[in-house]
């Protein structure tokens, strides 16, 4: 769990995009999701697919603000109804659980979304793992890969498969030792064939004297 001013400096961040973004940003982690969504409202209603965890209201000024959350598990959903102690132009934080190297994000309205990868990860390989529907923008950033849809209509979910950005050079890696090991199988095979072709010639000499 992060500590309240870790939060108040993610919300500073997340406030006033240089980019006009103003959606909700989910930030990717080994084990958690820390989602951060713009609030306009002295209460909202949430459905999400895993329990959030760690619910905190910060205004744009970074304080916190008092909350009421009632939960209910309805047909596989986690829905919360969240009141506010005040109308709030902001941002709620909450958390999560994440496990393995894919994020599959159910749209339940339409906006715009940004997806930040944990550092050292990436996504584009059509082999190792893509983004869909593709981002309308992908930057590389130090703090982790950026992935933003500027609007979410026609799509039910967001798929992210990632990986390492070392994977696809262990992957050639790979393919050259498995070349490798096909060409000397290869070599000793005609060799094989060489021995076999010669030995037949000595055998057919010796039957003809």
């Amino acid at each position: 769990m992060l500590a309240l001013a870790a939060l108040i400096a993610l919300a500073a961040i997340s406030q006033g995009q240089p980019d006009g973004f103003n959606g909700t940003i989910y930030r990717l982690g080994s084990d958690h999701v820390e989602v951060t969504q713009p609030i306009d409202a002295s209460r909202i209603n949430l459905t999400l697919q895993t329990k959030a965890e760690n619910m905190t209201l910060l205004d744009k000024e970074g304080k916190r603000v008092g909350l009421n959350s009632s939960y209910l598990f309805w047909r596989g959903s986690n829905i919360y109804s969240i009141t506010f102690e005040r109308h709030v132009t902001g941002d709620l934080i909450y958390f999560m659980p994440q496990q393995g190297q894919q994020f599959i994000l159910p749209l339940n309205d339409v906006g715009q979304v940004r997806i930040i990868l944990p550092p050292g990860y990436t996504t584009g390989d059509r082999f190792l793992g893509i983004a869909r529907p593709a981002p309308d923008e992908f930057m590389e950033e130090d703090s982790g890969d950026v992935l933003t849809w500027q609007n979410t209509s026609g799509h039910q979910f967001i798929e992210v498969n990632y990986y390492k950005e070392s994977a696809p050079q262990a992957m050639m890696r790979i393919f050259a030792v498995l070349a490798a090991a096909a060409l000397i199988l290869l070599a000793e095979h005609y060799a094989s064939i060489r021995r076999l072709r010669a030995i037949r010639k000595e055998a057919e000499k010796r039957a003809n004297r």
